[in-house]
């Protein structure tokens, strides 16, 4: 059986009687092009099985179509993490498609991947870069703004007016959680968060303590307990913490939520249902534990999507101003009496 040859821009070019130019500016944005010869085009180029050739694109252009994405992973393995899963999802989606392939580097707190992003940036192996958990002043973010290249944080900076970023408003989430255990009627409400390091962990402290003064519950930051997002830290905080009257948890992430919850439980046994809890969530997770649980949620998976959204935007050449958005949690309750 005979090879059936590929077919080119030409192939399509000869199809329709126009030029190879009005036939790349088409399936390439529509650049000075009708949108009903970009119609054309295109189903043309369906039609026939045209598949773009991203090897002579690459050629032309110096790009190399993947992106980096340096993404936090946990020390321990308790209980995993969903966290990088889910943005990885997310962004695997948004560049589904794309002609973008994404790379994953995990890093820890005690690497945050600067010397990979520098060899990635002097060997312009990749078009755009996505970082997470990031620090006021992220020493990656100070690099890729004087090194020029495409970048996107998942969380802000001291110098976020100067690039792009997507993130929570964590703040927010930390009072509506905090808020929604006093309206349920807790009273000495402790927080387990992520390091003080992290720029996000320091707006989450400035709403739980707005929402303790809207109350009229004094602020105390013995209360409060910052560490690894690793269950068997939140285990023995938790523990500790309730030794001293805590009545209520509010909680980072599902680790710190679930190595809380069992400190409760080991500590409490049949009492434990009355510790309430919050959590900041980006996953379903808490519908299947069977607890009386409240969630600040927004989707791991929509966060990567964001993230790799915004990014492409900044590979296009988009305004700063168009790659920055803060996004809000919903308050969700899982209640084991309904």
């Amino acid at each position: 059986m005979p090879v059936k040859a590929a077919v080119t821009l030409k192939t399509i070019a000869a199809e329709l009687d126009v030029s190879v130019t009005t036939v790349a500016r088409a399936l390439n944005g529509g650049e000075r092009i009708s949108p009903s010869m970009i119609e054309k085009v295109q189903a043309c180029a369906e039609r026939l099985g045209y598949v773009r050739n991203l090897d002579g694109v690459k050629l032309r252009t110096g790009k190399t179509f993947v992106l980096m994405a340096f993404l936090s992973i946990p020390t321990e393995e308790e209980i995993g993490d969903s966290g990088s899963v889910g943005l990885l999802n997310g962004i695997h989606k948004r560049l589904s498609d794309s002609d973008y392939a994404v790379r994953t580097v995990p890093v820890t707190k005690q690497a945050s991947g600067l010397d990979m992003i520098k060899k990635i940036v002097s060997g312009r192996n990749a078009d755009g870069i996505i970082l997470d958990h990031t620090t006021p002043e992220d020493e990656r973010v100070k690099y890729l703004l004087q090194a020029n290249i495409p970048f996107v944080t998942f969380g802000r900076t001291s110098s976020s007016n100067q690039h792009a970023f997507f993130d929570l408003d964590n703040e927010f989430a930390a009072y509506q959680g905090t808020k929604e255990m006093i309206n349920q009627g807790f009273k000495r409400i402790a927080l387990l968060d992520a390091d003080i390091s992290y720029t996000f962990v320091s707006q989450r402290v400035q709403g739980y303590r707005r929402a303790l003064e809207e109350a009229g519950l004094s602020f105390d930051r013995h209360l409060i307990r910052h560490m690894d997002q690793e269950a068997p830290l939140a285990l023995a905080a938790a523990t500790e913490l309730l030794s001293s009257g805590v009545d209520a948890f509010v909680c980072v992430t599902e680790q710190v939520f679930m190595g809380a919850r069992a400190g409760v439980h080991k500590t409490l046994a049949e009492k434990a249902h009355k510790i309430g809890f919050s959590l900041r969530s980006g996953t379903n997770i808490c519908a299947y534990l069977n607890s009386t649980i409240s969630t600040s949620f927004y989707s791991r998976v929509d966060a990567g999507w964001n993230l790799a959204d915004i990014l492409l935007k900044q590979i296009e050449g988009a305004p700063i101003s168009q790659c920055q958005h803060i996004a809000k949690t919903t308050l969700r309750n899982f209640n084991l009496n309904q």
